[in-house]
């Protein structure tokens, strides 16, 4: 059945209210009349028929006549005491007086006096005719109090006596102080009375065929003695409970009275129990009811009309801006949001969704917790329960992640893209896809890292303010999913939260795992918290001493220290300023070192000493390996001059990079594949053709910025040396692209960068040379190779001066790969010659 369509009055009633109150009289423009509302009613029914009478007679504001609901006069009454001047307030349609108008007489509102006037006259005693109603008798006729229905008895005492000549071995007195300890006024002890005397057996097991009071009578005989005595259970559970409700002319638990009106939902046809009913009186089971408009409130954090989640002082927070209480949980022990955080037994969300109900999955048949149930109630589990459905923005078959204001399931890219999704921050209003409990990504951030960086119970100290700072400059959604969603960085921004001192990189340098802390560490050093510095040596330093270590022999391992101090490490320290060790420079340290320490090891399991090593003995060692143990050539070199050892050596690697290309055809082959296929990333694809086309090496192309480009609108140059040279297509549209997204992210990431045009994942840093690497040899293109095909294409084109110009390489560059492309040509006739 299709839900009908919501008045105004329903969805608004608050609204509705306002505009009336505010036209009756113009002093209430003045007046907060919405918060008058909250305050006077709590029931969203009550204003909803207040707003709908005051729609109908707005004249009841100001007439004073006694008609309407007593909602009316909550109303006027609130208003003015808030400093309304011209509402009046409703008279007794009996006496006429201002009187809080309690009772409805002939269709108008009476005081309870005339309340209470009315009912003795249509009772009077049924023995003399007073009109003074005590109580009604066993028949129910009305009795004055010249003639009260106990009589001149005492029904408390005629019931003790009653219970005491019953099998319980209990005496009347102690009786009597149970009954009135229970039920002290006379009309209850009588209407006991009267029910113990009909069915005796209400003591013994029969209790729920008894008035509300008798379960606690049962249970105050018991505790003072009682034998026999039984406390009523549920005639239709079982369960020994409060009898608070009726069904089948028996009291019974709540759960059975609500199992007894069961009924069919209107909108998901499911038989379940009633949860709420639509704006035209029809049923609706708990679920649908969350869904229906009718039923959904102003939220006081955001303002959307939504289901109420959790009330509040100011009314009540939807499921979005809902903020779980924090505690320790009872189950496992951390420290974060809980439910029943008020209680003994907190317990968090993650121990809570464990111990939902298991069950055999009605669709996959796995057994696994219960997320949802079909139309009939059968178990499904959640990847069951949220199937995918066809989205209404793009067509596709996902899961929903959101639905329009019209109910229509959008996928996950299309709810992000939704206006619906957009919503006010309750802290700084900005209008953006919200976070969490009614807060934006960026103020959500701010909170959480106040938190993770405060120790238990305390403040963020003064020497991790700088820390908080920067890591506000990254994208907020990116800190928040790494704080949340990766332990590991968790851990470690808790660890400075809990340690002392600045935060340095030495500090940083403790943690084991590398990767967790570089984009911490990349935070800081782009905001100004921590000073740059060179990471591929710091890390080659660390590996070095490492390694170092491992030379069983001390005077060997302080040789091998000295030589890495004033060697490897010397060269790489006195680089020019402002240019940093390659991944390749530290790559080729390690291999060396790496290979000197094998050698050392080597000489140890045979009891030999450096100082007692001869040639014979390298020369062994270097034909049992690969060839990159000639690497420790430079090491035996270092130890024979320094004294250290025999003169040794170790031959020389040729590097003979004419045999280490591609051929001409699979170098354009590699072309035509990154031109054509848009599959593959646009960095990868701008990447491979720089170096494909104009033998650019990686290290040179991962520095490129937006500065190195030359738009001129219909042609595109690039500043690879002295001389832009242009670009063709389709690489020019690349770069295009990769300039316009660099600058988009540049906007959301206030750092002062450059702007790379294949920027790192951490922030202020370009593409490590040696990462774009692996990229382009993932995607078919191998560096080193196709960089010397494209040289040796170019060379046999260009002269070597042309080349230096365009593409950045020194003239001398270009003469040697002249003369590698020619082959054998001039050089080799000469030689023959001098043959």
């Amino acid at each position: 059945m299709p839900a009908p369509e919501l008045p105004r009055s329903a969805t608004e009633p608050e609204a509705v209210i306002s505009e009336l109150v505010r036209s009756a009289d113009s002093a209430c423009e003045r007046i907060d009349v919405a918060a008058v509302l909250r305050t006077a009613f709590r029931q969203r029914p009550q204003l909803r028929a207040l707003a709908e009478v005051l729609k109908a007679r707005p004249d009841l504001l100001t007439s004073g006549r006694p008609e309407g609901p007593r909602a009316i006069e909550r109303l006027i009454r609130a208003l003015r005491e808030a400093g309304a001047e011209k509402l009046a307030l409703p008279c007794c349609g009996d006496c006429g007086r201002e009187r809080p108008l309690t009772g409805l007489g002939d269709g108008v509102r009476i005081c309870a006096t005339c309340t209470n006037r009315r009912v003795v006259r249509a009772n009077p005693c049924v023995i003399c005719g007073s009109t003074t109603l005590a109580g009604r008798d066993r028949a129910g006729r009305p009795r004055c109090r010249a003639h009260p229905p106990w009589g001149s008895t005492d029904p408390a005492r005629e019931l003790a006596e009653l219970i005491a000549a019953g099998p319980f071995g209990i005496s009347p007195e102690t009786a009597e102080q149970a009954v009135r300890s229970v039920e002290p006024t006379r009309p209850g002890q009588l209407r006991l009375l009267w029910a113990l005397e009909d069915t005796p057996g209400l003591l013994t097991g029969r209790g729920a065929e008894g008035p509300p009071k008798l379960s606690a009578l049962t249970q105050a005989l018991i505790d003072r003695g009682a034998h026999g005595v039984v406390v009523p259970s549920c005639p239709f559970c079982q369960r020994v409970t409060a009898l608070k409700e009726r069904r089948d002319g028996l009291r019974c638990c709540g759960q059975c009275s609500r199992d007894a009106k069961i009924v069919t939902c209107t909108v998901c046809r499911r038989a379940r129990p009633i949860g709420g009913r639509r704006f035209d009186g029809e049923p609706l089971c708990g679920t649908c009811r969350q869904h229906d408009p009718f039923n959904h409130r102003p939220c006081s954090i955001c303002g959307q009309l939504q289901f109420r989640r959790s009330r509040t002082d100011d009314g009540g927070v939807c499921a979005a801006c809902r903020e779980i209480p924090t505690a320790v949980c009872a189950t496992c022990g951390e420290h974060g949001p809980c439910y029943f955080a008020a209680t003994d037994a907190p317990k968090c969300l993650s121990c809570s969704a464990k111990e939902r109900e298991e069950a055999v999955c009605a669709s996959c048949g796995k057994h696994r917790r219960v997320n949802n149930r079909t139309a009939t109630g059968e178990p499904l589990c959640g990847t069951c329960g949220n199937k995918a459905k066809p989205c209404t923005g793009c067509g596709g078959i996902f899961r929903t992640s959101g639905r329009t204001p019209e109910g229509d399931a959008l996928c996950q890219t299309c709810w992000a893209k939704h206006p619906a999704a957009r919503r006010p921050c309750s802290e700084c209003a900005t209008v953006e896809r919200l976070y969490r409990h009614g807060r934006c990504a960026d103020c959500a951030r701010s909170a959480d890292l106040r938190e993770v960086l405060s120790p238990p119970g305390g403040l963020v100290r003064p020497d991790l303010e700088p820390v908080f700072q920067a890591l506000l400059t990254p994208p907020p959604r990116t800190v928040l999913h790494w704080i949340h969603k990766v332990p590991v960085r968790r851990a470690v921004l808790q660890t400075l939260a809990t340690e002392t001192g600045p935060v340095t990189h030495e500090v940083l340098d403790r943690f084991a795992a590398a990767p967790t802390v570089e984009y911490l560490r990349a935070a800081l050093v782009a905001a100004g918290a921590l000073p740059a510095r060179d990471e591929q040596l710091a890390r080659l330093e660390r590996w070095l001493a490492k390694t170092v270590a491992r030379v069983s022999s001390a005077e060997e391992r302080r040789i091998l220290r000295n030589y890495t101090n004033w060697q490897p490490l010397r060269r790489l320290r006195g680089l020019p300023a402002g240019q940093l060790v390659s991944h390749g420079r530290a790559e080729t340290v390690r291999i060396e070192i790496r290979n000197v320490a094998r050698l050392l090891e080597w000489l140890h399991d045979d009891n030999i000493t450096l100082a007692d090593c001869t040639q014979d003995q390298v020369d062994t060692w270097l034909s049992e390996g690969p060839s990159t143990r000639a690497t420790v050539r430079g090491f035996l070199l270092w130890t024979g001059r320094r004294g250290h050892s025999r003169p040794l050596t170790a031959p020389v690697i040729s590097n003979s990079f004419t045999a280490r290309t591609i051929g001409k055809d699979q170098r354009w082959a590699l072309v035509r594949h990154l031109v054509h296929n848009e599959q593959l990333q646009d960095a990868d694809r701008a990447a491979g053709l720089l170096l494909l086309l104009f033998a650019q090496p990686v290290g040179r192309i991962s520095r490129l910025t937006t500065e190195h480009i030359v738009d001129r609108g219909d042609t595109l140059a690039l500043k690879l040396g002295r001389v832009p040279v242009e670009i063709p297509a389709p690489l020019d549209e690349l770069i295009r692209q990769l300039a316009e997204r660099r600058n988009g992210r540049a906007a959301t990431v206030p750092l002062e960068e450059p702007k790379w045009l294949f920027h790192s994942t951490y922030p202020g840093q370009s593409i490590d040379p040696h990462t774009l690497g692996r990229r382009l040899k993932a995607i078919g293109v191998s560096p080193q190779l196709a960089r010397h095909a494209a040289l040796m294409d170019i060379a046999s084109e260009l002269p070597a001066v042309v080349i230096s110009r365009l593409l950045g390489f020194h003239q001398t560059t270009g003469d040697n790969w002249a003369r590698e492309g020619q082959g054998f040509g001039a050089d080799y006739a000469a030689e023959v010659s001098r043959r």
